[in-house]
This record gives structure tokens, C-alpha cells and sequence, in this order.
């Protein structure tokens, strides 16, 4: 066993001095923008405002407002990420939390006077927050989400409006993707009021599948918006066995339900 070296056994008494004069806690923690996974910043901050203001897959803007210092803490921390140095799991549990973070920014930056995020000009193709080194708008923070080649990305970003996904009431991760997209997009296509509804030989879907058809077929979207059993050999396989089979030997006509751009409000 090696002898302690001095200066050591004086750093680890010291230590110990804080713990005990601390209760059992240290007296200072790493700020949360050094916990880095690979060149990604921690999410933990943004994970305690969906465990506090998360309400019934939306936000509890008011609340949030009044009280925005986690939020405003994660979205500090963006400035300094490089995401391209992470594995693509990683990319893609990044840029949904950075999506879903700087929606709730925009919509508090305007609270309570905002009913609907359509109302605000330019909410995605022009406002922008530091991300990276880059000044970057929503519609680009969701083409980087996008381009790692997952479609079911459409599930997890949040657009903060009544007809979007649910919002997820913990962060994205990377070694939990898999089960967290899986089940975001499940989850949407049995809510009959806004992911899918089955009924008289109709099939009634988000009209995300008609603005972005392409990225769940594999081919432009104006190709793609004909192409219904490409549509449906991608959405099937999400349903309950019973419901895919029903669909399937209906050969159903497709129509799109209308989208509500109220607030998710709670």
C-alpha cells in the first residue's frame, strides 16, 4: 500500500472538513455548464423545469415565468456546446431538449400576452438564440435534429401549441433514445385528437404527416404526399397489432386532421 503524500493527506483533511462543516453536503458543486458528456452540455437544469412546470404534455407558462432561472441556466449553457463531437444518440437527445428549451424561452419572452406562437412573426424562421458559436433559429435547430435521420424527431420537438406532440415530462438522453422516441411516437399516434383517427373507412392523420412526408417515406415531400402506402408501411408498425391489421385490410383513403396553433398553456 502507498504511503499518503503530504500535500495529499492535507488536500483530503481539508475535504473532509468541509463535508462535516457542510452536513454531509459539499459546499460547492460544479456548475452545471462544466458537466460536459463528450462536448454536450448537461441537461439536468432543463429536466428540473419539465419536473417542475410540466403539466398534461404542455408548460405552465405563467409559473415558468415567474420563475425562469433553470431554464435561463441550460440556455446558457448552449452557447459553448459542439455537438458534432457527440455520437449521433447524443446529437439527437441535444438538439430536441435545445428545441423544446428555446420554444419555452420565446413563448415566456412574450407571456401571457401570446395565444398562439402563429402570432408572433418570424417565431421560427427568424428569431434566433446562440447555440454552438451560431446564431440559430427553431426551423434550424430542428433541420440539425432532423438531419441525424430519424423521422420520429417530428414526435419530440414541441412547437408549444395544442395540435404538437406532447412535450416529455424529462429530458431527451442518448442512452435512452431509442425507448424515449419509440414511445413519444406511439404515444402521439393514439391520440385520436391529434395523431391518428380511425373511423368510417377513413384514416385521419397529423398534418405533420402531410408537411413532412418526405422525411417519413423516404423521397421529396411533394412525391411523397402521394405515395400513401409508403405512409402507411411507416405508421403501421407503430400501432397496436389489432389496429395496424384493421387499417391495413381497409386500404383506407387518408385525410389530415386541422391544426390547432393554440398555446399549450397549463
Amino acid at each position: 500500500m502507498r504511503k499518503l503524500r503530504f500535500p495529499y493527506f492535507i488536500a483530503a483533511f481539508a475535504g473532509l472538513l468541509v463535508l462535516a462543516a457542510s452536513g454531509g453536503q459539499l459546499a460547492a458543486e460544479t456548475p452545471e455548464t462544466e458537466i460536459m458528456n463528450g462536448s454536450i452540455p448537461s441537461a439536468a437544469a432543463w429536466g428540473r423545469v419539465l419536473e417542475r412546470f410540466h403539466d398534461a404534455g404542455g408548460l405552465d407558462y405563467a409559473a415558468l415565468a415567474a420563475a425562469p432561472e433553470d431554464l435561463e441556466s441550460y440556455l446558457a449553457s448552449l452557447a459553448s456546446a459542439r455537438p458534432a463531437a457527440a455520437d449521433r444518440a447524443e446529437r439527437i437527445a441535444f438538439w430536441c431538449n435545445v428545441y423544446n428549451a428555446v420554444t419555452a424561452k420565446f413563448v415566456i419572452e412574450r407571456y401571457p400576452d401570446i395565444d398562439s406562437v402563429k402570432s408572433v412573426d418570424g417565431f421560427f424562421a427568424s428569431k434566433t438564440f446562440p447555440v454552438g458559436g451560431e446564431e440559430l433559429t427553431l426551423d434550424a435547430i430542428e433541420d440539425r435534429a432532423l438531419a441525424q435521420g430519424d423521422p420520429r424527431v417530428h414526435f419530440a420537438v414541441v412547437c408549444a401549441s395544442q395540435s404538437c406532440p406532447d412535450l416529455r415530462s424529462e429530458p431527451y438522453r442518448g442512452a435512452d433514445l431509442e425507448a424515449q422516441l419509440d414511445s413519444q411516437t406511439r404515444e402521439f399516434l393514439a391520440d385520436p385528437s391529434k395523431g391518428l383517427l380511425f373511423e368510417d373507412g377513413q384514416l385521419w392523420l397529423s398534418s405533420l404527416f402531410k408537411w413532412y412526408a418526405g422525411d417519413f417515406t423516404g423521397g421529396s415531400t411533394v412525391v411523397a404526399f402521394f405515395a400513401r402506402s409508403k405512409l402507411l408501411d411507416w405508421i403501421l408498425p407503430h400501432l397496436p397489432e389489432e389496429q395496424a391489421r384493421e387499417i391495413r385490410a381497409a386500404n383506407p383513403t387518408i385525410r389530415y386532421l386541422d391544426y390547432d396553433w393554440a398555446l399549450n398553456d397549463r
